[in-house]
């Protein structure tokens, strides 16, 4: 090949690029093993047909081994995307930068990326206090006990010592050390001592009677194991309000028994459209839709 025709090639790649990094990115998406049970897409694009936005929105099952291959490419032509279980931590190595809340947590749910580049944040958090808040549950000075310590937990346990609230965290014991590791971040960051339990049923219930509201922030229960239950309900005493991130099903059986039992539930379908409704923001600087959003939650799972 000549040097003409090979600076040539080199100028039309170079012109190919920058049309390609310049054009409208429109394509958006939510990654996670599994992903079946995700309602992300269809939540995310009735609100593109509704505001009439040229977004496509899609769901990616993405395995650990490629998830930095699968970060890469989308940074040729993707505008954002949503990250769910198991990834939330793992991703962090693969962002060229970090926001400083998702930071802070440890934790990234949402991706922008501009310019080829990959920016991460953490909308987690604020959407669990806007469920508990639309549910006129208060937060300042509630001594609350979260089931779980990845990422989602991780993001919800931060927001809730800074909403003042004073936070146990209980992690199945074969994951006891992420505990750990959450209490001690919480400890250095914040300045805020949170109490480890051991996750045996004596220790939960023992904790359960000095709570005012539980958080399950684990899969479990989630579709399609919806017969499974992260603790019984019968060491959770009546006036103790309970909370499900999991919003699929709306109604797990944890959140069914503890209001058989009387106690006052909380489903993760308002955590779920708050989180997305902030992601929607940092990508499109939109106020999105939320009683839309909602609906068409709703009304898929039904």
């Amino acid at each position: 090949m000549s040097r003409l025709h090979l600076y040539e090639r080199i100028i039309n790649y170079s012109i190919t690029k920058a049309i390609k990094m310049n054009s409208k990115r429109n394509k958006l998406g939510v990654m996670g093993h599994p992903i079946k049970h995700s309602l992300s897409a269809v939540m995310h694009n009735a609100v593109f047909r509704e505001l009439g936005l040229d977004y496509t929105y899609k769901s990616f099952d993405v395995i650990k081994e490629h998830l930095e291959d699968f970060i890469d490419r989308c940074k040729e032509d993707f505008l954002g995307l949503n990250v769910t279980i198991p990834h939330k931590v793992e991703v962090m190595k693969f962002l060229d930068e970090i926001n400083s809340e998702a930071q802070l947590i440890g934790a990234v749910n949402t991706i922008k990326f501009e310019n080829e580049t990959a920016k991460g944040f953490n909308t987690d958090g604020i959407g669990c206090v806007k469920a508990l808040q639309e549910s006129n549950v208060s937060i300042k000075d509630k001594k609350i006990l979260i089931l779980g310590a990845g990422g989602a937990a991780r993001a919800i346990s931060f927001q809730l010592v800074l909403e003042g609230a004073d936070v146990s965290i209980s992690n199945r014991k074969q994951r006891r050390y992420m505990a750990e590791d959450l209490s001690r971040d919480i400890k250095e960051k914040l300045d805020r001592d949170v109490k480890i339990v051991d996750f045996s049923i004596n220790k939960i219930e023992e904790e359960l009677r000095q709570v005012d509201i539980l958080i399950n922030a684990t899969p479990v229960g989630m579709f399609p194991n919806i017969n499974e239950i992260i603790i019984p309900v019968d060491i959770i005493p009546r006036d103790v309000i309970v909370m499900d991130i999991v919003y699929n099903p709306v109604e797990t059986r944890l959140l069914r028994e503890a209001k058989m039992k009387g106690c006052k539930v909380v489903n993760g379908v308002g955590m779920f459209v708050h989180q997305g409704a902030e992601s929607l923001r940092i990508w499109l600087g939109i106020k999105a839709p939320i009683e839309l959003m909602r609906e068409t939650v709703l009304e898929k799972l039904k």
